[in-house]
């Protein structure tokens, strides 16, 4: 939903907006690489980079501020 916030209606969507969970780098690179629940693992479709990419946008907008950058190789250890 616009500004990271979440919805709730055929699912239930968690916020990314100042979401704690983003803190430990190793979540979001699960959840964009296997999926969670009703979101499917978008991250088989993407290069490591474009995951780490995609993980430290999240990790650094919406009112987060976690600036410790993801890496391509961090990626693949999680693949």
């Amino acid at each position: 939903m616009p500004g990271g916030k979440g919805a709730a209606g055929a699912g239930i969507y968690p916020a990314l907006a100042n979401n704690p969970k983003l803190e430990a780098a190793g979540y979001p690179i699960t959840v964009v690489l296997h999926g969670l629940k009703g979101m499917p693992p978008v991250g088989k479709m993407m290069t490591d980079e474009q995951v780490a990419e995609v993980v430290n946008y999240l990790r650094t907008h919406f009112g987060n501020s976690y600036e410790e950058k993801v890496t391509a190789q961090e990626v693949a250890q999680s693949r």
